[in-house]
């Protein structure tokens, strides 16, 4: 009984130091996402796509903020003797940044902040390009690093993030291919 009792201890005097210091995040973005590395007689080049989701940030100054995201990534492929195809597939991107408010913090009317941390984009379906590049060619989890800068002015915020793959985009080890984006968040957060 003794160690529950420590333990609803730990759990209530973790959250009463959180009060105060929750947020929802909603926000909608546009990405613009490109590959290192392109594939033989392949060219790749950035067209936007965007994206969708939500966040939880948690702490004040210094936070912890997970989140999921549903993204869908275009991009322009030229093949040697074959025309010009647009490619786009759709990808669920969970993150988990700590971050820091540079200035201000995140109940005051205006912060600024500075953001990193690893991500995961789970590979969904390709709504465009698919009769030349299938789902079997492309990995189906991709591990990434994510980082960015963050402007709050009261219950909006507006983000600019880069996100750089540690792992292969293709499923064929000749392709030394990985995934870059830079991507551009609007939303709004509600603090708890």
């Amino acid at each position: 009984m003794k160690k529950y009792t420590f333990i609803l201890a730990i759990i209530l005097s973790v959250a009463s130091t959180m009060y105060g210091q929750f947020e929802i995040k909603g926000l909608v973005g546009v990405n613009f996402a490109s590959l290192t590395n392109h594939p033989t007689a392949t060219n790749w080049k950035a067209k936007a796509g965007y994206q969708f989701g939500a966040g939880v940030l948690i702490g004040d100054k210094f936070y912890v903020e997970p989140g999921i995201q549903f993204v869908r990534n275009s991009r322009e492929v030229t093949l040697e003797n074959v025309d010009e195809f647009d490619f786009s597939q759709n990808f669920v991107k969970i993150p988990v940044y700590a971050g820091y408010h540079l200035l201000g913090h995140e109940s005051g009317p205006l912060a600024l902040r500075i953001f990193a941390g690893p991500a995961v984009s789970i590979a969904g379906k390709i709504k465009n390009g698919e009769e030349h590049i299938t789902t079997d060619d492309i990995k189906k989890a991709h591990f990434m690093l994510d980082a960015g800068i963050g402007v709050d002015i009261l219950f909006l915020f507006v983000e600019f993030n880069y996100e750089y793959a540690l792992t292969d985009y293709f499923t064929e080890e000749v392709h030394d291919s990985k995934h870059t984006s830079f991507g551009i968040n609007a939303g709004i957060h509600i603090d708890f």
